[in-house]
């Protein structure tokens, strides 16, 4: 399944610039990563750590089994307002 920006509540002034964001950053990784994947694109943080900021939701994300699966437009709104 493809995540688009509007799926996500990602909500921006232009339209062009949340494209523009979604295809340059992280474009190294899937629309949707796990829990390491996480760790990695956070600069390194700690599982736990990671884990604290999905059971908090602070990054929504979806539990499959005991796994969590994370929209890689959910990590970009997270950082936008962390700024």
């Amino acid at each position: 399944m493809l995540y688009k920006p509007e799926d996500c509540g990602f909500v921006t002034d232009d339209a062009g610039q949340v494209q523009e964001i979604y295809r340059f950053l992280f474009h190294e990784y899937p629309d949707v990563v796990n829990v390491d994947e996480l760790c990695r694109m956070l600069g390194g943080i700690g599982r736990k750590s990671a884990y604290t900021l999905l059971r908090e939701k602070k990054i929504g994300s979806v539990k499959v089994g005991r796994s969590y699966r994370i929209p890689k437009l959910n990590i970009i709104r997270y950082l936008e307002l962390s700024m």
